[in-house]
This record gives structure tokens, C-alpha cells and sequence, in this order.
């Protein structure tokens, strides 16, 4: 018998929600203090590191001052003061809250797409952890791959995301700007995994913001349950002070 998957599955929604937990670990020694002062963070910057020549030296950084010019009669430099807060400062936006699949077919894989963002000052970093069910319905639950990280695979029961950049299929794209990186198991193009409670991105001291793009697989098989599949997926993003 043939069947019309078209009228055996209807429309799939992913709903994202978010989760923030502050951890407040021991503060350790600031990079700069003394009995009155500490300067928590010297700088966010791109690069820079120690410079010298046979009359001076310099640990520098890469960033953009504006100030008024400090000058003697040989050397003259631009002063400033870059403020940064002492207290927690946390960042962590989902670009997009609804995801739909549409009609599934085992002969084809769904896959669908949508950002978020994270940025701290936490001296530890951050870890992202993802939390829910696969898609479900009353009957049935797709099965999710696992943490161990497989290959997109057509007729097989399939659910799983990564955050890299995918050519099978063309979708995603790699961590942006910070330091903030995709965790194992979903750093790898054209590889996908899904376990309620991993870790799926992290980093590993303070950061500018980092983009992320998370892309979502859905494959059936010929024996998945007919139905409207739906769940909803947490993220839970923990800085680390």
C-alpha cells in the first residue's frame, strides 16, 4: 500500500524557551589590586602582547580609544579609560522562538535554523546546555541521535542539532565574534547529536558577544506514527563569576 505522507504529517513547530542561572563561584585575585583598588578586567580586546626594543617595552592591546593626547617633547599618545563593570554582566538572546518543519517524508531530510547570542564578563566563561524532549506527539517521540555525534541519515528516526556550518544539508553557520565555541559533538560539519541536558556550547573566560546558529535535523522512517509532532526546547545559560 502507498501512503501519502503529505496526509499523515501535518505542520511542526519548535517552541525555544530560555533559562539563565547565575553561578557566583569564589572570586579569585583580580588582575590588578591593591588594599583599596582591584581592576577586575584589564581589557576586552583582539590581540596585543608584549613588544619591545633595545630602549623599551610594552604589553599592549588591540582596541580603539578615544581620549585627549598626552605629549613630551619626543612621544605623544592618545589616554583613555575603557570602563568595564565590576559587577555581573550577562547577555543571552534567541533571535528566533518558533521553528516549522512542515510535512515530513522518510524519503527527505527537514531541517530549519535559528540564532542566539551570549556574552558575559564572568572570569569563568559560560556553558550552554539545551534541555526538552524531541519532537512528540501523544503516540509517539522521534528519537533524538544522542550525545555521540552521526550523520544525517534519510529513513531512519532521526532528531539533532549542531552549531557549525552544514553542506548536508546547507544550513548553519560557525560561532561569531567573542571567544564563545560549539561544544563536542556539535562542532563538526554534517554531524548532529541530541541529548536533553548537554552541553552544546561554552566559553571559557569573559567574552564579547558570540553568535550562534543552531541547526535542527528531523528524519523519519517508513514505521514513524502518523500525527502533528511538537516540543519545546530550553536553553540554559550559566555564567560562572
Amino acid at each position: 500500500m502507498i501512503r501519502s505522507y503529505k496526509k499523515y504529517f501535518s505542520k511542526i513547530v519548535i517552541f525555544i524557551a530560555i533559562l539563565i542561572i547565575l553561578v557566583l563561584v569564589q572570586q579569585v585575585n583580580a588582575t590588578m589590586s591593591s588594599n583599596n583598588y582591584n581592576i577586575w578586567i584589564d581589557t576586552f580586546s583582539g590581540g596585543g602582547g608584549d613588544l619591545s626594543s633595545s630602549n623599551y617595552q610594552i604589553d599592549s592591546s588591540i582596541s580603539f580609544e578615544q581620549g585627549a593626547t598626552s605629549a613630551s617633547a619626543n612621544f605623544s599618545e592618545i589616554a583613555a579609560f575603557s570602563a568595564i563593570d565590576d559587577e555581573p554582566t550577562v547577555g543571552f538572546s534567541i533571535q528566533s522562538v518558533t521553528l516549522n518543519f512542515g510535512e515530513l517524508s522518510p524519503s527527505g531530510t527537514a531541517y530549519d535554523t535559528h540564532t542566539f547570542s551570549a556574552y558575559t564578563n564572568a572570569q569563568e566563561g559560560y556553558t550552554i546546555k539545551v534541555y526538552g524532549d524531541p519532537l512528540n506527539n501523544v503516540n509517539h517521540t522521534l528519537a533524538g541521535i544522542g550525545s555521540t555525534s552521526a550523520q544525517s541519515q534519510s529513513g531512519a528516526e532521526q532528531f539533532g542539532i549542531n552549531l557549525v556550518a552544514n553542506t548536508v544539508p546547507i544550513s548553519g553557520a560557525n560561532p561569531s565574534g567573542g571567544i564563545g565555541q560549539s561544544s563536542a559533538n556539535y562542532d563538526t560539519s554534517n554531524y548532529f547529536a541530541y541529548a536533553s541536558g548537554d552541553i552544546i556550547a561554552q566559553a571559557a573566560s569573559y567574552s564579547y558577544q558570540t553568535d550562534f546558529t543552531t541547526t535542527v535535523i528531523v528524519n523519519i522512517s517508513e514505521e514513524t506514527p502518523a500525527g502533528a509532532y511538537t516540543t519545546v526546547l530550553t536553553y540554559e545559560f550559566i555564567p560562572v563569576f
